[in-house]
This record gives structure tokens, sequence and C-alpha cells, in this order.
């Protein structure tokens, strides 16, 4: 039976959003969209592309101490401490300490300089006396030259200490002067670094770095001997 609805077209339905919803709707995607935004800044800018492109980072010191010693002789140790204190990880292509032992006067001597840049005044006892007492320096496998498959690899905040234990008659030194010395690379890097090992005209070992986009980090101490 008929039901009274022959001939009656479907009747279309259009669904008219208001004003605000269409502009929270905006809203909502920015949102989106700067929280990609931020996201991409956070953890791919600044975790991998901006260390990526930060030089190598080394906080370099070195130390001297005294292991023992008796009537005639003393047992130092020097110690050169690495800290890598960037963001990616690095590798040593060189590095060397030196050791001096240092004399000094029994009488005063008077030193007065004056200049337009600098000015100075001393009146205290003078270095005599300055000797070669151990040095070292390796070229590493970063280095061109150096030894193949021989490594210093640090990670961002890692540690690495190298050193070595000498002896030196008592009473021969009243002071030790000791330096460390070295070349930090970012690993991965396919180029070997161009590093030449130096002897200095008092008996220690200096690293020339000729690549201006590597720098050579070094750091000295002293270490008074006298009781």
């Amino acid at each position: 039976m008929p039901d009274g609805t022959e001939g009656f077209e479907p009747r279309a339905i259009r669904i008219v959003e208001d004003r605000w919803t269409t502009v929270r709707h905006g809203v909502e995607a920015l949102a989106i969209v700067a929280a990609g935004v931020w996201a991409f800044y956070t953890f791919i800018y600044q975790e991998r592309i901006k260390p990526a492109n930060e030089p190598a980072a080394l906080d370099l010191s070195v130390s001297v101490q005294r292991l023992g010693r008796d009537a005639r002789r003393e047992i130092l140790e020097v110690t050169v401490h690495m800290h890598n204190a960037g963001k990616t990880e690095i590798d040593i292509a060189a590095d060397a300490y030196n050791v001096w032992g240092e004399r000094f006067a029994d009488r005063e001597r008077v030193v007065s300089r004056h200049g337009s840049a600098q000015s100075g005044y001393a009146n205290s006892l003078p270095e005599v006396s300055e000797r070669a007492i151990d040095a070292f320096a390796e070229l590493r496998d970063a280095a061109s030259g150096g030894r193949v498959g021989t490594h210093i690899i640090l990670e961002p905040g890692a540690n690495e200490d190298l050193g070595d234990v000498f002896a030196i008659r008592r009473g021969e030194y009243d002071l030790i002067h000791a330096q460390g010395i070295a070349v930090p690379v970012k690993t991965g890097s396919r180029a070997k670094v161009n590093v030449r090992v130096l002897r200095n005209r008092n008996g220690g070992f200096w690293l020339s770095v000729p690549d201006v986009d590597v720098d050579e980090d070094d750091n000295d101490t002293d270490f008074a001997l006298i009781p």
C-alpha cells in the first residue's frame, strides 16, 4: 500500500559551522604545527644538527704528585687529565706532556721594567737552571702519519687520564714544572689531521697543528719539592 512518500526526493543536508568553530579549528591546526616545529628544534636540531656543527671541546689539565721519597730519591707522577666538555664524541689525534726541573738562586735579584703597555717589578730569587726530566709525544690514528688503529675516544662528559712515574735525586730541583698537550677532533672525520711533533729548546715536545679548523689544547702546573 502507498505510504504517502511517493514522488518526493530525499532532502540534501548541509552542515554549516559557525565562525567560532572555524576559528577554533584554525587555532588547533596552528598548535599542531607549532608543536611539530618545537619537537624538531628540541630533539633534532638541538640534540643532533647543532652539536654536529660544534667544534670539539676538550678541558685539559695536568697535575704532579709525590708518590714517595727517601734520603736519596723522590718518586713523582705526572698525569694529564682530559674531559670532553662538548656534546659530540671526540678522538684524541695527538697528545704530549713535558716535565722540567727548575732551580733558583740563593740571593735575590731586583728586576724592574716599565712600558706603555706593561710594567713589572720583582725582588725574588731568580731561576738559574731548567732541565727536561720526562717528555712524551704520540700521534694517533686520527693524525696524519699516526699509529694506525690507536685511538682515545671520549664520549660527551667522559674523562681520560694519561701519565707516567719518574724518579729524581732528592734536593736536585726546587720546583717541578709540567705541561700537558692534546689535539682533539670529532669522530667520523675522514680527513687525517696534520700534526707535527717539534722539539723545544728546553728539551720538551710541542704539537704544531697547521690546520686552521683544528685547535690544540694545553695547560701547565708547578709542584714545589721543598717541604
